[in-house]
């Protein structure tokens, strides 16, 4: 994946680490093994940020790091904080460094900030809104 990244420079790429899903539901959410599959995860994350340098990339280049849910025993599903709370973290053009959210972000809101950083209109029947408090400011990635 990382040579693809600095080979091709894509405009948009998606790339989908599942075995953190994958290890909350077979050993736990909260087990050792569970800790060492987001270890693992943080290091291909950290790979691809160093692709992207290399691949001069950088300026133009806006990552962010999601999950779908969390989770609580080997199950997910209900809504305590455990299953609905996850990880949305942005860097990039535009982003404001350090800054934390204080909105709430719920997992819709993804897709309407993709659009918005790529400037496009989201449907009206979309529930989620972009997160532009996350952006120094709003028409900076148009």
């Amino acid at each position: 994946m990382t040579e693809y990244l600095k080979q091709k420079k894509p405009n948009f790429l998606f790339i989908h680490f599942d075995g953190v899903d994958h290890s909350g539901h077979a050993f736990g959410w909260t087990s050792p093994l569970y800790y060492k599959t987001v270890e693992l995860t943080d290091s291909l994350i950290g790979a691809v940020l160093d692709a992207i340098e290399e691949a001069g990339l950088t300026e133009k280049t806006i990552v962010l790091v999601t999950a779908d849910h969390g989770g609580k025993g080997k199950k997910h599903g209900g809504d305590s904080l455990e299953e609905v709370e996850i990880p949305w973290i942005l860097k990039g053009p535009g982003v404001a460094p350090g800054r934390e959210i204080k909105t709430d972000v719920n997992t819709f809101d993804t897709a309407p900030t993709i659009a918005y950083i790529f400037g496009l209109k989201t449907p009206d029947c979309w529930i989620g809104q972009p997160v532009r408090e996350a952006f120094v400011e709003s028409d900076t990635t148009k």
